[in-house]
């Protein structure tokens, strides 16, 4: 397989509808992470090179795309907001047990939090992709508990992902994309795994594949 190709495991979608309705308030969502604080054993030499990397530390990512799917911006931890500043990332958590009681799993609080205005967002931008990512390319699998989910400014979901679900050596999914409308968007749970976990990278498998199932231009009779 090669490197810069997503897993081949693709099914179908489980989820694609318009906001509205799914029941989602068009104006602003919330992409979020909740995860267990997880010990990985080190072992070889990374338990004497790498005990910074002794915790399973996630992140989430939107990413902005324009109609040909190529890249406009990426909102995550090295870029907290997009240049129209329509998407914003409510900062990084490392281990999710960095920020005090408050954020720990399960607590009333998302650890982790990327907040889009949908009326913000510039007309050129067609697509956004919601992923998440193991920053030291542990597998999700491993994590005691963990889930992403997409909800609106009155709390109500689209969707919430298991993360412990994933297969066993993925460290970066593809959570879900949504496609601008005439007079809204559309959003699919993609839920597809991807072999890489730089999100710089993963964010151009993701452009790969939405330019792949785009429909073609129609020919124009004559």
């Amino acid at each position: 397989m090669s490197p810069s190709a997503p897993y081949p495991q693709v099914k179908a979608p489980i989820l694609s509808d318009s906001l509205s309705a799914l029941g989602l308030s068009a104006k602003t969502l919330f992409f979020a992470l909740n995860y267990e604080f997880t010990e990985i054993e080190p072992t070889g030499l990374l338990k004497r090179f790498k005990k910074d990397q002794g915790a399973i530390d996630l992140d989430i990512a939107c990413v902005l795309y324009d109609k040909h799917c190529t890249i406009d911006d990426i909102v995550w931890f090295k870029q907290l907001r997009d240049k129209a500043e329509s998407v914003r990332h409510q900062g990084d958590s490392l281990n999710s047990k960095d920020r005090g009681d408050q954020s720990l799993y399960r607590a009333p609080l998302d650890q982790e939090q990327i907040r889009l205005s949908l009326v913000d967002i510039p007309e050129h931008i067609e697509h956004i992709a919601m992923l998440v990512s193991s920053y030291h390319g542990h597998p999700l699998g491993k994590l005691n508990a963990g889930e992403v989910h997409l909800s609106d400014d009155e709390g109500n979901r689209a969707f919430e992902v298991n993360l412990r679900q994933s297969p066993r050596d993925c460290s970066a999914v593809w959570i879900a994309s949504m496609r601008r409308g005439i007079d809204d968007w559309q959003l699919t749970l993609q839920n597809l795994p991807l072999n890489e976990h730089d999100i710089s990278k993963a964010a151009q498998l993701v452009a790969h594949e939405l330019a792949r199932v785009l429909p073609m231009p129609q020919a124009i009779s004559s």
